[in-house]
């Protein structure tokens, strides 16, 4: 923790082509921690696109109990006092944090252009939400899978029960559901016993009748894909739209509901795209996969909140060196790590938890 507030405080260099990523993390209680990494634009098209942890700069943690626009804007102004005007902004399109930015570089941007980047990745999530949230065949599909895995889970046949679901969202079960059901429609009853060839029977053959649904569905992945493919791995240019056209020229793009979606793309490649020069990244796993490298370290703490290993965030995103770690211990105390915590994050959860079951004896009399 030490090592991570010195990184934390050691102040980034001040140019005009920092990348913000940012999002906001909640676990337990009311607080939330909003996440900016920065990366130079120098440096995002000299790695060819690609970023790893150690090319990350953890440019502010800061933890709040009301994610709001004004928060996220005021945590971008305090940042660019020391950075200057970023060239871009990514984020998964959360409300709060687009409309902090927008209103940000409306505020300091002083006619600076400043792009503000959907995440692809949110971005096609959300384009398959439109598709199927309120799709009855998709929700009935659904409903009969979730019944099949109930019925195959602890039988002779439990080695072909469906994946388990995500708790919300049904829509972004298509991925799992779609491999599951094509790989079923290709099993042989041949191969089984004759309980086994039965029980399939009973219960799976149902799927026979989703076929058509499944290859739409397929067809709806596959486009989706494909422009993740290309964003991710050469950022937003000029050439995006081209290369994304040409590499779903062999779908067969034959319903309505696939020109949506594929029109829905090209609508987002329009948007992300106008007055591009150069390459952008327009994908924040990096973010994500960030976020997730700590609730690791979150997760061992007593209750999950956050809390003290935010400070890890600095330490796993750095090259550590030995010189700068004898630095930080030399000039970042306990002391000063407690202060921070008292700071920011306040007293926590399993503190409070502590103080309120602190009876010796909780019987009530």
């Amino acid at each position: 923790m030490r090592y991570g507030l010195y990184k934390l405080k050691q102040a980034p260099e001040r140019r005009n082509d920092w990348i913000f990523f940012l999002d906001h993390s909640i676990e337990f209680g009311k607080k939330q921690c909003l996440l900016v990494l920065g990366v130079t634009l120098e440096k995002f098209r000299k790695n060819k696109c690609k970023l790893r942890h150690k090319d990350m700069k953890v440019l502010a943690v800061d933890i709040v109990e009301s994610a709001t626009a004004a928060s996220v804007t005021k945590t971008l102004e305090e940042i660019t006092n020391n950075t200057g005007i970023p060239a871009q902004i990514i984020s998964d399109g959360g409300l709060n944090i687009v409309r902090g930015s927008r209103d940000f570089i409306k505020q300091k941007a002083d006619g600076t252009a400043v792009r503000q980047t959907y995440d692809v990745t949110h971005k096609t999530a959300l384009i398959l939400k439109h598709q199927l949230k309120d799709d009855k065949i998709w929700l009935v599909f659904c409903a009969k899978t979730a019944e099949s895995k109930r019925s195959l889970v602890h039988t002779e046949l439990g080695f072909l029960s469906p994946p388990k679901p995500r708790d919300k969202s049904r829509w972004q079960n298509l991925d799992a559901y779609v491999k599951w059901a094509e790989m079923i429609l290709k099993q042989k009853t041949k191969s089984m016993s004759r309980a086994e060839a039965e029980k399939f029977i009973a219960k799976l053959s149902w799927l026979k009748e989703y076929k058509p649904h499944i290859r739409e569905w397929r067809i709806m992945l596959d486009i989706l894909h494909a422009i993740k493919l290309e964003v991710k791995s050469n950022g937003f240019r000029k050439q995006t739209k081209a290369k994304f056209k040409e590499s779903i020229s062999s779908v067969k793009i034959n319903s309505l509901r696939l020109k949506n979606v594929r029109d829905e793309v090209f609508a987002y490649i329009a948007d992300e795209c106008v007055g591009i020069g150069g390459v952008y990244p327009g994908c924040s796993d990096i973010i994500e996969s960030v976020f997730g490298k700590y609730k690791n370290f979150s997760g061992k703490s007593p209750m999950k909140e956050i809390g003290r290993a935010v400070l890890t965030i600095p330490v796993f995103t750095s090259n550590i060196d030995y010189k700068e770690v004898k630095n930080a211990m030399e000039s970042i105390s306990a002391k000063d790590v407690s202060v921070w915590l008292r700071e920011n994050i306040g007293t926590s959860l399993f503190a409070k938890r502590r103080q309120a079951f602190k009876f010796k004896n909780p019987k009530v009399r």
